[in-house]
Parts: structure tokens; C-alpha cells; sequence
């Protein structure tokens, strides 16, 4: 009887100090930033609203990005090569357009039809924009419009929630390169939204 209590003692002191190791390999990783090798920076001013005084029927809103591989890191003495850090993956960023339709009342408007000039761009409710690195002049490029077809007030809204944020996402090809979310600004903005009035 000794012998079994023995073996049922020992296999509880494996299983006990197995659970332990594997609490402590799974602790160690840290967040799911370090694991996936997810990084976070913000760099002001990459995104341009080609912005208009007076906008009719007709006319294209247009959205573009244009920004050099190397970019200045705080508290850093040597720019960022994003396109290194990110195995020259390309950025994406997500907008949309609301329609005023009532006293602080917005409703999204489907945005079906997009004019791409540079870059690329998916339009599907949301356009999902993606800026493609241009290796002559070492930038980051996107330009695309969307045909405005329609009088009334609206406003340009970014990201894909509630809250309009803009950030720019690289779109990595190899899970050892870095995964590189850039939070960024854009011109004309009041309060995360671009508004305007088309007559």
C-alpha cells in the first residue's frame, strides 16, 4: 500500500510541477504586443485632405499620403526606416463619409464608387486605403477621390469604430517582421472629423 501511495505522491508532484513550468512559460511572454512583435508610434501629418473652399455636385474629395521611409522617432537621434523595420510591408488606413440627416444626427453613406490615382483602395461601404512604397523617391504613396454626387452637409470620418482615429497599419507579408501601427493626423480636422457642405 506504501508503493501506491509512493506512485500516486510521485505522479502528483510531476503533474504539480509541470502545471507550474507551463504557468511559467506562459507568464514569461509578456503582452501580445512583444509576442506578436507589434510596435506603436505616432508621426503628425500623414494624411492630406485636398481640401476645397466650396464643394458641388461633381466634384472629387480627395485624400492622399506621401511620406518618406525614414521618419523622425522620439527620443531617437537616427530617423526610422519603416520600410526595413517593417520587411517593406505597405500601410493601410480605413475612412468613410457621413451625411448630416438630422440635429446631431449622422448617417454613414455607402461609398461604392472610388477613383484611384495612386496606391490602391477598396471601397465597400468604408474605403480601405493602402499607401504602396514607391522605391524611386523612397515614399509612401495613396491618392484616391470619392465623386461627390449628392448636395448637403458631411463629414469624413477615419478607422472603422465610433470614434474617428486615424492610424496607419503596415500590412506584413512575414510574421518576423515588425507589425507597425503609425498613429497620425490630418489636416483640416475638427475634433477627428474633416466637415463640409456640398452645394
Amino acid at each position: 500500500m506504501a508503493t501506491d501511495f509512493n506512485k500516486i505522491t510521485m505522479k502528483t508532484i510531476k503533474i504539480l510541477l509541470l502545471a507550474i513550468i507551463g504557468l511559467a512559460a506562459v507568464t514569461g511572454c509578456g503582452d501580445d504586443d512583444e509576442f506578436y512583435n507589434s510596435k506603436y508610434t505616432s508621426i503628425p501629418n500623414l494624411i492630406t485632405i485636398e481640401h476645397q473652399n466650396n464643394y458641388t455636385v461633381g466634384d472629387v474629395l480627395w485624400l492622399n499620403t506621401n511620406f518618406s521611409r525614414y521618419q523622425p522617432e522620439p527620443n531617437q537621434t537616427t530617423p526610422l526606416d519603416i520600410f526595413k523595420t517593417t520587411g517593406g510591408a505597405s500601410f493601410s488606413f480605413a475612412y468613410g463619409l457621413e451625411k448630416k440627416t438630422g440635429t446631431n444626427t449622422w448617417t454613414a453613406i455607402d461609398i461604392r464608387s472610388i477613383i484611384k490615382d495612386q496606391g490602391d483602395a477598396v471601397a465597400d461601404f468604408y474605403v480601405i486605403a493602402e499607401s504602396i512604397y514607391e522605391p524611386v523617391s523612397q515614399n509612401y504613396k495613396f491618392r484616391a477621390g470619392i465623386p461627390l454626387s449628392e448636395t448637403g452637409e458631411y463629414r469624413l470620418v477615419f478607422g472603422l469604430s465610433e470614434v474617428s482615429r486615424l492610424e496607419l497599419s503596415s500590412n506584413n507579408n512575414n510574421s518576423e517582421d515588425t507589425f507597425l501601427t503609425i498613429q497620425t493626423t490630418a489636416n483640416n480636422l475638427t475634433a477627428g472629423y474633416y466637415n463640409f457642405t456640398v452645394q
